[in-house]
């Protein structure tokens, strides 16, 4: 039998056959690559495969130092081998894709460890089915196929996905639990009570009952410019829309929320600066908004604001 038989055999899984075979770190994998939108190849390695020689060879740290290099080699070899085998399942399966195209130059490229995964139509449904999304709020693969225009944005969403999941909650508190200790929510929208106001942040972080509304700012242009969309929107505007939400939602949690502003290519401080000071014009005597360079300043900062 060729390998495109086999390959169009394995792909004829129904959902619930797929599930039941998935295994924990696929399953993991999955769910992460949901949230995230898509993922580098190399960070398959990095968050999945995290295995160092020390924890795998016996006495590893009594050998001489050439030897160790000659173990360093093999595990990676080992790990590699590890996750293209995953990789081909999931693939078989009919559950994730690869590209090396850059979108928007339309060129594609060789390098496979320089490539992309992403979800097929297939993967959204079986995640969605694990994670119970409801019918209004799934996702679409022309939703993602067009995420795929901004990939640097999103790949910096993700990656900050990825360094709370497996930083700063895994050291925090190693017991926290996923949905259920805290959750991610990329894309979602906020209301007041009539849906007369709304704001999408880039994502809303829930840690315990604290809502973090998250702000990626990439954007090296002035305060005036938004770094979201295409219009010139100042992020005073942006954070009257916040105003008005938070205004007039009952909701308590929502109300109580902190709009978390990252600007990880702020190399001087003045952007940073610029953002607080809309903060306390839109905010004034109290602490609504967080600003940092990555996710560790806004979550030193909320912690700051609890002593």
């Amino acid at each position: 039998m060729s390998t495109n038989n086999k390959e169009n055999e394995k792909n004829e899984y129904s959902l619930g056959e797929t599930i039941d075979l998935l295994s924990d770190i696929e399953w993991t994998f999955l769910i992460d690559l949901y949230k995230c939108r898509f993922m580098k190849r190399e960070a398959i390695m990095e968050y999945y495969f995290e295995e160092s020689p020390e924890n795998f060879y016996k006495n590893f740290d009594a050998l001489p130092e050439n030897e160790k290099d000659e173990y360093r080699l093999r595990n990676e070899a080992r790990i590699i081998k590890r996750m293209n085998r995953m990789r081909t399942r999931l693939k078989q399966r009919g559950l994730i894709e690869y590209s090396s195209l850059v979108p928007e130059s339309g060129q594609q490229g060789r390098s496979i460890k320089g490539g992309w995964v992403y979800l097929t139509n297939k993967g959204l449904r079986v995640v969605e089915r694990r994670l119970e999304i409801p019918d209004a709020v799934k996702l679409s693969k022309l939703e993602i196929d067009m995420q795929r225009a901004k990939k640097d944005h999103f790949w910096e969403l993700a990656n900050i996905y990825l360094t709370v999941k497996y930083k700063i909650i895994k050291e925090a508190d190693s017991d926290s639990k996923q949905f259920h200790d805290w959750d991610w929510h990329p894309s979602e929208a906020i209301t007041s009570d009539s849906e007369d106001y709304l704001v999408r942040p880039d994502a809303i972080l829930r840690y315990s009952e604290q809502l973090f509304f998250v702000e990626l700012d990439r954007s090296t242009e002035p305060i005036y410019r938004s770094p979201i969309y295409s219009e010139q929107v100042s992020i005073r505007s942006k954070l009257e829309k916040y105003q008005q939400v938070f205004r007039y939602s009952s909701n308590d949690i929502i109300r109580n929320g902190y709009i978390a502003f990252i600007v990880p290519t702020a190399i001087h401080k003045t952007r940073l600066e610029n953002i607080r000071k809309a903060a306390a014009v839109v905010f004034p005597n109290q602490t609504k908004v967080l600003v940092g360079k990555n996710m560790q300043d806004i979550m030193i900062a909320y912690s700051g604001l609890l002593k």
